[in-house]
Formats: C-alpha cells, sequence, structure tokens
C-alpha cells in the first residue's frame, strides 16, 4: 500500500477520525541549486555522480569556509550538511597531505555513518587513509594503530576528546600540529549540563591547539533551534556565521495529531501495527526505555507473524546489536523499529514511510528532527503524533495549528557554572599547567574557584603563585561530562558495577527501597552508602513503580536581577536548596494508584544554583483569599504550570526545572513562588525564562484553563515528580493569580 492509500483508509475509519485533534499537509519544495567552483579532481567526482550543481545553502555555507569564517549552517535533517563540511575538507587535504581534521558527534555510533560517506569520498580521490572512528568501542590494538599512522580525519564524541586525547595530547602531536577543522555535528544536543561541559572541552580543545601552534576553523551543524550562532559561540568562545535558509527539497508529509480516547500506548500500538500490516516502513519514538520495550512485546502479541520485521532500540544494546539494526533498516530487511531518543540523531536508516512519535518529544526541534526521519528519499511520509498524559501534549492537541507556527526553543548552557568549572580545571592544569596569563581562561577572575581548589588539594601553586599544577595527573577520570554533582556507583550485592547515577538523582531514584530501572530490567534498592558513593540493588520483578517524597526549603544568596512585567517584580540570582527525601509512595504500574506509602530517614541533600522568583503582594493575597481560593493551593499549582511551560522556550526537559511555593517564606514574610534550575550551579534555563516572562505566563494560563478536567490533571497541573504528591493544587486559584498578573 502506498502512504496517499493509507492516508485514505485512516480518513475512512470512523474510530480513528474522532481521535484526531488536528491535522495538517506539509506540501513538498523544490530544491535551489546554484553552481559552486570545483578543483577538478572534485568536479570530475561529482560530475560522475551526476551532481553538477548544489543546493544553495552548500555553496553559501562552504563560500563562507573558504574565507576563514567559523561557520555553523542550520537546515533540516537530511539536507545535505554533511557535503558541505567535506568539501572543504577535502579541499584541505587535497592540497596538503598533512592536513587533519577532528569531526565530533554527541553519541558514539553517529560517527559511522559519516565515515562511510568520507571514505567513499577521499578513496575516490587517491586519499588512502581518509579517516577512522577513535571511540569508547575503539579496541586498543585499533587505537595505537590510528595513533601511529594518522588517517587524515578522526571521528570520535566529546567523552573520548576528554578522557583520551586531550590528557594525552603528546601523543597526538602530528595531528594537532596539522588540524585545520574542527566539525560539531548535531550542536543543538548540547544543550543544559552536557552542553556546559562540552563548552570546557571544547575550550580545553582550542587551548590545546594554540599550545601546538594551531587554530583551526570551527564548521557546526545544526537542526533548527532559535539561537545557533549564540550557542556555537557560547560553546567556542568565537563568533560564527550562520546558514540557515535551506536549498534541499523536501518531500510532502502528513501530521496527524490523535488525541487517544483510552490508552495512548494502546494507540500507538495500533496505529504500527496497522502501518507495518499495510507495508510501510516505520518508526515509532518513545520517551522512556521501558515504554519502548513494552510496545514492542504488545506489538508481537498484536502480529505474531512479524517478529522478524520488526525490533526494539534504544540505550543500553551492545554497539554490535545497534549496527545490525541500523544496517537491517537501511537495507529493508526490517519494516519498523521502536526506539528511544537514540535514533533521533544522525544515522542513515533509509527510506522510512510512517514515524509514530509516542508523546511530544518536548520540543519542537525535536519533533522535526524525529519526523525528519522519513519521506527521505523524496516519498511522501506519514507523523502521527500521539498525545500522552502530558501538559505539552495536551497543549498542541488543543493548538495544534501553533505548533506549525511556533518558533524553534532557544539552547541553554551556561559555560560559567562554577561546579562545572571546578571539575574542569584541574584537566586544563593538568593537560598544560594554568598560567596566571592563560589566553583561553581569565585566571585572575577565575581567582576564587583556583584559590578554592588549592584548599581542596586539587590544584598545587608555584612558589611565585602564578601557576598552578594538578595534584592527581588524571583528574579527567572523575570527571563525567553528562551529568554534574558526585557520581554514585549502582552496584549488585556481589558488587558487580551496573551503572551509575549523579549525585542529585540518587536521593529521589536510589533511596531504600526504591524500584529502580537499567537496562529494561527492575532492581530493588537495598542499601545507598552515602560514603562509599553506592547504592547496592538486587533484581526485583514487580508490578509496581516507586515514588519519592520529599521536603525542601528554600535559602536566597544572592539577587542578581530583576525585572518587571504589569508592575510584577521576578527577580533572579543564587539560591541554595535544600531537599530531603521523607518516603515514598509504591504505585501500580498499570493504572498509577497508589498501593502505600513508607516512611524513610534519610540526609539531606543541599546544593547551590540558579532561580528566580517573585512575591505575592498583600493586596493580591487577599484578592486569592476573597475569591475563596487556597492560598497554598494556587501557589502550587502555579509552580506546576509554570515549569510545565517551560520547555516551550527552553531545550530542557520539565525534570531539568525544580520549583517551590511558601504561603509565608521566611526572609519576607509573605507567599513566594521560586523556580530554579535542577541541576547544580544551574545551566541558565531560569535566566531564559527572565527575558520573555510575558510569553512565558500567557502560554502557561492557556495550559490550564483549556484542560478539560476540574481539580487539575496531568495533562495541566499535576508532576509526577512532585515531592507533596500534587498536594494541594488549586485550579481555579491558580488561573486567577495569573490573569491577574497578566492584566496588572
Amino acid at each position: 500500500m502506498t502512504v496517499p492509500e493509507f492516508i485514505e483508509q485512516l480518513d475512512h475509519d470512523r474510530e480513528f477520525r474522532l481521535q484526531v485533534a488536528g491535522e495538517k499537509y506539509i506540501h513538498p519544495l523544490k530544491p535551489r541549486f546554484m553552481k559552486l567552483d570545483l578543483d577538478g579532481r572534485l568536479k570530475t567526482l561529482f560530475t560522475g555522480k551526476g551532481i553538477d550543481f548544489f543546493y544553495s545553502h552548500q555553496v553559501e555555507a562552504i563560500d563562507l569556509i573558504r574565507q576563514g569564517e567559523h561557520v555553523v549552517l542550520m537546515t533540516p535533517t537530511a539536507s545535505g550538511k554533511s557535503l558541505a563540511y567535506n568539501i572543504p575538507v577535502l579541499e584541505a587535504i587535497m592540497d596538503d597531505p598533512h592536513a587533519q581534521a577532528l569531526y565530533i558527534f554527541p553519541l558514539k555510533g553517529l560517527e559511522q555513518d559519516q565515515l562511510k560517506n568520507l571514505i567513499e569520498l577521499s578513496s575516490e580521490l587517491g586519499i588512502e587513509r581518509g579517516g577512522a572512528v577513535y571511540d569508547g568501542d575503539t579496541s586498543a590494538y585499533q587505537r595505537k594503530k590510528i595513533r601511529d599512522s594518522l588517517p587524515n580525519v578522526i571521528f570520535t564524541n566529546p567523552d573520548m576528546l576528554h578522557l583520551a586525547l586531550l590528557p594525552f595530547h603528546k601523543k597526538w602531536d602530528a595531528f594537532f600540529s596539522n588540524l585545520k577543522y574542527i566539525v560539531v555535528d548535531e550542536i543543538h544536543s548540547y544543550r543544559g549540563v552536557f552542553g556546559s561541559h562540552v563548552g570546557q572541552v571544547f575550550r580545553r580543545l582550542r587551548r590545546i591547539c594554540d599550545y601546538y601552534g594551531t587554530e583551526p576553523q570551527v564548521i557546526a551543524a545544526s537542526a533548527t533551534i532559535a539561537n545557533p550562532d549564540m550557542l556555537a559561540a557560547e560553546l567556542f568562545d568565537l563568533q560564527f556565521q550562520v546558514v540557515s535558509e535551506s536549498g534541499a527539497p523536501s518531500s510532502g508529509k502528513q501530521f496527524y495529531f490523535i488525541n487517544p480516547i483510552e490508552s495512548p500506548y494502546g494507540m500507538t500500538t495500533r496505529l504500527f501495527v496497522q502501518c507495518i500490516k499495510a507495508g510501510l516502513r516505520t518508526i515509532v519514538f518513545t520517551k522512556a526505555r521501558k515504554i519502548t520495550e513494552l510496545l514492542y512485546t504488545w506489538s508481537l502479541n498484536a502480529a505474531p507473524g512479524f517478529k522478524d520485521m520488526i525490533s526494539p532500540y534504544r540505550a543500553g544494546f551492545l554497539p554490535r546489536e545497534r549496527r545490525e539494526i541500523e544496517a537491517r533498516l537501511f537495507n529493508g530487511d526490517l519494516l519498523g523499529v521502536i526506539s528511544t531518543s537514540a535514533l533521533e540523531l544522525g544515522v542513515d536508516i533509509g527510506g522510512l514511510d510512517c514515524c509514530i512519535l509516542c508523546g511530544y518529544p518536548g520540543s519542537v526541534s525535536s519533533t522535526w528532527q524525529r519526523a525528519g526521519r522519513v519521506g527521505r528519499h523524496g516519498q511522501e511520509s506519514i507523523v502521527f503524533l500521539v498525545a500522552i498524559q502530558d501538559a505539552l501534549d495536551h497543549y498542541f492537541m488543543r493548538h495544534s495549528e501553533e505548533f506549525f507556527e511556533k518558533s524553534h526553543e532557544a539552547a541553554v548552557i551556561d559555560t560559567g557554572n562554577r561546579n562545572i568549572l571546578k571539575k574542569h580545571i584541574p584537566c586544563v592544569a593538568a593537560e598544560l599547567p594554568l598560567r596566571l596569563s592563560d589566553r583561553f581562561y581569565n585566571v585572575p577572575e577565575l581567582l576564587p574557584v583556583v584559590d578554592e581548589l588549592s584548599s581542596e588539594k586539587k590544584l598545587s601553586k608555584s612558589k611565585r603563585g602564578e601557576v598552578w599544577f594538578p595534584t592527581d595527573r588524571r583528574p579527567h577520570r572523575h570527571v563525567g561530562i553528562r551529568a554534574v554533582g558526585e557520581r554514585f556507583l549502582l552496584v549488585s550485592e556481589s558488587g558487580r558495577a551496573i551503572g551509575e547515577l549523579s549525585g542529585g538523582r540518587v536521593f529521589k531514584e536510589a533511596f531504600p527501597g526504591a524500584i529502580y530501572l537499567h537496562r529494561g530490567r527492575q532492581h530493588r534498592i537495598m542499601d545507598l552508602d552515602l560514603n562509599k558513593k553506592r547504592a547496592v540493588c538486587r533484581p526485583a520483578k514487580v508490578q509496581y513503580y516507586t515514588h519519592a517524597l520529599s521536603s525542601e526549603e528554600t535559602e536566597i544568596i544572592e539577587e542578581k536581577k530583576q525585572t518587571m512585567f504589569n508592575r510584577i517584580r521576578f527577580s533572579w540570582g543564587l539560591l541554595r536548596i535544600t531537599q530531603q527525601i521523607t518516603g515514598y509512595e509504591k504505585k501500580r504500574i498499570y493504572d498509577r494508584k497508589r498501593i502505600s506509602t513508607h516512611d524513610l530517614d534519610m540526609p539531606e541533600y543541599i546544593f547551590e544554583t540558579e532561580g528566580l522568583w517573585t512575591i505575592i503582594d498583600k493586596k493580591t493575597e487577599s484578592a486569592i483569599e476573597e475569591g475563596r481560593f487556597d492560598l497554598a493551593g494556587t501557589l502550587h499549582a502555579v509552580e506546576h504550570a509554570t515549569i510545565a511551560s517551560m520547555p516551550l522556550f527552553a531545550l530542557c526537559d520539565r525534570s531539568d526545572i525544580g520549583g517551590l511555593s511558601h504561603t509565608g517564606f521566611p526572609d519576607f514574610g509573605k507567599p513566594a513562588i521560586f523556580i530554579y534550575d535542577g541541576h547544580e550551579g544551574g545551566v541558565g534555563l531560569t535566566k531564559r525564562a527572565l527575558e520573555i516572562v510575558g510569553q512565558w505566563l500567557e502560554a502557561t494560563v492557556k495550559i490550564i484553563a483549556e484542560c478539560p478536567c476540574t481539580e487539575g490533571c496531568p495533562s495541566c497541573l499535576q508532576d509526577p515528580q512532585c515531592g507533596n504528591s500534587n498536594e494541594p493544587l488549586d485550579k481555579h486559584g491558580a488561573l486567577f493569580l495569573l490573569k491577574r498578573w497578566l492584566k496588572s
């Protein structure tokens, strides 16, 4: 069955039509070509492939790169971004056989696809050692072979750059001495904590290059975000030229917004099986590993004959398993795959026809990125967005047209995060001694951090006091760049390492009695040893999950900024958060009903972060009480709803943000609401919110007002992570307060 035939079949399906909350057909676009001046060998190579002209954005980017500019190329998935950086790199190698380039991808495995493309082009040009992958899956033998006989291009990821290339740069002196280009693909994925760490890694990379006398040009490629130039500039501390107008063609896409009458997972399974039975190659994206596995099981139950034609795909699979699934998808052996976000980026998985999103991915940018997995070979395609119980899902079910009009979110990082800086400065000093006159780190400005590290015996100062050395020769080993805070090890009772958690999460997810999911398997936490930084667990098989209950306190350390919106003051600055897990609930998996509640005696978890807050004046407090709204429930509901709407404006998850409401905050003696970055030191999310307060509050009102529930539900106010079991919540009071702010 063709895609148009399948769409016609759906349009005659009464049950399906009842659940369609919105739909839109995205018309195909024709390509816009331009001529590119090429070296004779390159011209012959591309002419032999039937390419005489290039897309306009490719030509624009290559011209800027040839002029020596740092470039960020932001065009849709499958628009040929890789050719725009491969051509300048190949030109450099043809001009100088010793020229080197470093290609950086956010995840292991993404390099394989790009390596294949580059090897194909370079071998046709007679370049013998075009490229090689150097990542965590590369054997020790292969690593030595790569170092001893350098290819022109090294493909790696930030983790490997941080742990293997920069600490051992003297083994790579020939590479860094000839490095002409740094290519960073999927730059939009460097956000939040990960992006803030990667910003430090990239600064260290430029510092090492400077030591070897090189200043490589940076070429970045991004999916569509609101601030590509700003993000690239913050990551590299360089100025970038943006190329964002795509000249690539795109096929027609039919979008459906599905608001399921019953279970969203049942609806997703049904759609997936229908697509597969129609012979349409389909990808399902889920928001959790567990849901990936469950949907796969339910699909097999519904259509056992397709056992060899569908597969799950998620983190936790061995590299060999992932490569095999990707290859089977590409060559057509697999008709369908159910994946977490692991397949959102980079990998070319061939001509898929249908994309089913089981839950809104959390951002417009990610939605388009996932939708870009289908219709890549010019064929018509379908995208289904199936709403789960979440505020943003239902926001777009009620405003599907807004999805297509809405600007993309900003990717936010904070390279000045003190906690992250403290982790990287010993690495900086281990790579090359840290000097007062360092070109890449403003040491006089960072002296408080440097002195603190010295007092903690992580740095030692020279006699003259102008140079610092690390006390640990390999501090890199203790720095995980995908998390912030201390790392805890998850181990079996026999002591076998299973995984790891950052300090902030361990209290909420690995308390004694918690059911912890790792690689699709349930584990019961038996003991949390804070001194040894480990949680001990044993395998479990239960029909419930656990939810932490907590108490929380906030202390304002310093107010740094404030903004007035309709005469309401919103402040932003440094906060100290004190959290304590006081107990937990057991809830049934299939209906989320509470089975039992258990008390815990856990130590406090204290961290500093950035946040914003606003104080409720006496007049507003009186108006809330006169309207017979519950003050505590009103503030708590506003806190939840503003957190839920934050991902509309910044690339983040709801879990990246925390909040607290007080009916009488001790410092003021007045009611107050606090919203803070849920990571130590902060990563710039609430700072972003301060810049768009009006839009933020308007979106929050829409989420609450348009939900048909009477008291607040998971689709508007209830937060699955709430430490107070979503009590109290006053939906009507929240609407009253938010509308009052907007009218003030």
